[in-house]
């Protein structure tokens, strides 16, 4: 058998073998995933939610991977996020509890983000009452304009937003 066939016979047999597996040829020819991990700090004021703006400092650490196609491009990325954040406003502050919550950006060929998708706790924070504020789901930040922070998903719990603005006042 000559060289040629030898190595289509290969090739078919790998792409065969590869989408049996649910692979598919290019997620087998693209570049390796990357991995790393990151922390930061930022501030944000949450307007149109309460009467009054609330201040937002929030506190995070993550672990991302980045995904990429045959050519080197930047196709996706993952997220796994832990946070605390902390509200004042009217000289009240309230302490959230550390959540976690995944993210995954899509991104075009020129590297821009396309979709930013959050799924899980979107926020934890005591009540002074007794309760507990909990907001839970999937927000696209895409289709809010990519802002810092959402306070209740577009699906899932909104939590007790009410509740959330009278210990405020």
């Amino acid at each position: 058998m000559n060289t040629k066939i030898k190595f289509m016979r290969f090739v078919f047999v790998l792409v065969l073998t590869l989408s049996t597996l649910g692979i598919s040829v290019s997620t087998a020819l693209a570049d390796k995933p990357t991995k790393y991990e990151f922390s930061f700090t930022d501030s944000y004021v949450l307007k149109d939610i309460c009467p009054d703006q609330i201040d937002v400092n929030l506190s995070v650490s993550a672990t991302g991977t980045d995904f990429f196609d045959k050519d080197g491009a930047l196709i996706r990325t993952k997220f796994h996020f832990v946070e605390q954040d902390t509200f004042t406003a009217n000289g009240t502050t309230l302490v959230g509890l550390p959540y976690t919550f995944n993210v995954e950006n899509l991104y075009d060929k020129s590297g821009n983000p396309t979709h930013v998708y959050a799924t899980g706790v979107i926020e934890k924070i005591p009540l002074p009452e007794g309760s507990l504020f909990i907001s839970a789901g999937q927000v696209d930040f895409a289709a809010h304009g990519f802002p810092t922070f959402i306070l209740s998903p577009d699906k899932g719990n909104p939590g007790n937003v009410a509740g959330l603005c009278a210990a405020f006042y």
